[in-house]
This record gives C-alpha cells, structure tokens and sequence, in this order.
C-alpha cells in the first residue's frame, strides 16, 4: 500500500521566506545585477534619454531584463532545493544549460507573473464601471480572472515545478518528456497545496509592487521596483523549489511503503 503525500502549505510557505535569512550573503551576490538591471532601465527612461530608448531597444532591454530574471530564478531555486548548488563569486549567476531551457519554457516562467498582473486587471474592470456596457465588462473580467486564478492555476503551477526539475539538473542531460511526466505524478493530489504555497509566498511582495505610489520620485519608484521585482522572482524560486523538494522526498519515501 502507497502512502499518499501530503505537502504542507504553511511549513513550506515560511521555508520560502526564511532561506533569505540562513543565507543574507548568497541573497544579496543572487539579486544586485537584476535589481541594479531594472533600476538603470526605469531610471533612464525617467530621464532625457527615454525617447531613445523607445521601439526597438526597449524590447531589448525587456528582453535583457527577462533573462537576467530567469537566472535568478534558476540560482535561487537550486540553492532551494535540498541539494544545495550555492556559487561563489561576486554572483550565484550563470547562463547554463539550466537556464537556457527554463528560457524555452518561457510559458511556465510566465505564469509566476500571474499575481502582479491581478490588481492591474481589476483597477481596469473598475475603470469600466460607469461606462456603457461596464458592469457586463466587469462580470466577464471577474469569470476570467477567477478561472485564471483557480482551475487555471491548479495546471498551470503544478506545471511549472517543471521549471525546477530543470534548474536542480543543472548541466546533466535529462530527458524533457520524462522529467515532465515524473513532475506532474509527483504533484498528483496536491495541485491546491501548490497554489496556495506560491500565492501565500510571494502575495506580500506582489501587494508591496501594487502598491507602489504614482507620485513617488522617479528613481526611488526605479530602484523599488528593481529591488521588489527581484525579490519576487527569488521568492517564486523559493515556493516552486519548496515544493518540488519536499513531494521528491516524500515520494521517495512513499515508493519504498509499497507493499
């Protein structure tokens, strides 16, 4: 008889948060390029030289921003997971095997920005409440928005500890269609735990970001989303990482209770 696995939520959600506390050090060598990154782009687009950096080269640097993001999302998580692969150096940061497929599922990396987009989405379906047509608009927007949040989340982010499986392989070989089937068993009665540890995570960085005053100076609204953007990404890490650790191991355990 298998033993089923239980993930606990609210143990992994405080592992998340106080990884930043065991390892100040490691934290602060992981997120000063992304957060020093986003800091120079919002700060010269405040500046003379904004128009510049208009079209073509802002997607560069969005595109730039991105994949800086995506390595600290792969460092973190990796320093996450039980078989810590901390670096040394100035940065835990490289562009590896690891993080180049995490690029390619850049789908999956894009569902943990869900929760930043909510409270844009619902200042919009406020917006439309006096207009014609608003309250149908606001109805519809309420349905997606709850179907993007729940069942969809339920796939989605049980889908993503693909994201993990990767960043703990690091440069070895792996097969994508077997790590994937093993990633979604793995995850297999516990899809709500999942959600509830990666919203519960990063939901007070995400309220901070939303939060962030209009009127605030420009380089101090640069430097805090810099710092908030970055701090978000490695907690994401952190949850995911959480997660697919503690499942391994308990699977691993629950494979050998098989009688």
């Amino acid at each position: 008889m298998t033993r089923a696995v239980v993930l606990p939520v609210l143990p992994a959600v405080l592992a998340a948060w106080r990884q930043f506390a065991v390892r100040p050090g490691y934290m602060l060598r992981v997120g000063w390029i992304p957060a020093l990154l986003i800091f120079s782009v919002g700060a010269l687009s405040q500046t003379a030289m904004g128009p510049a950096l208009a079209g073509f080269w802002r997607v560069v640097l969005a595109l730039l921003n991105f994949a800086v993001l995506v390595q600290v999302l792969v460092a973190w998580q990796r320093y996450a997971l039980p078989e810590s692969h901390r670096r040394k150096g100035a940065t835990g940061l490289r562009a590896g095997r690891a993080e180049f497929f995490s690029l390619l599922h850049f789908p999956l990396v894009g569902v943990l920005f869900v929760p930043l987009l909510i409270p844009n989405l619902i200042e919009n379906m406020v917006a439309t409440q006096g207009m014609p047509g608003g309250m149908g608009d606001i109805a519809i927007g309420l349905v997606g928005l709850v179907l993007l949040v729940f069942p969809g989340g339920l796939f989605l982010l049980r889908a993503t500890l693909m994201l993990t499986a990767i960043a703990g392989a690091g440069n070895a070989r792996i097969s994508m269609i077997a790590t994937a089937n093993r990633v979604w068993s793995l995850g297999a009665g516990n899809s709500i735990r999942v959600l509830l540890i990666f919203y519960l995570t990063v939901l007070p960085v995400a309220l901070a970001l939303a939060l962030l005053p209009d009127d605030m100076p420009a380089l101090a609204q640069a430097g805090a989303s810099g710092v908030l953007l970055t701090l978000y990404v490695m907690l994401c890490g952190g949850a995911m990482a959480g997660a697919y650790g503690r499942l391994a191991a308990d699977s691993g355990k629950s494979g050998k209770a098989v009688s």
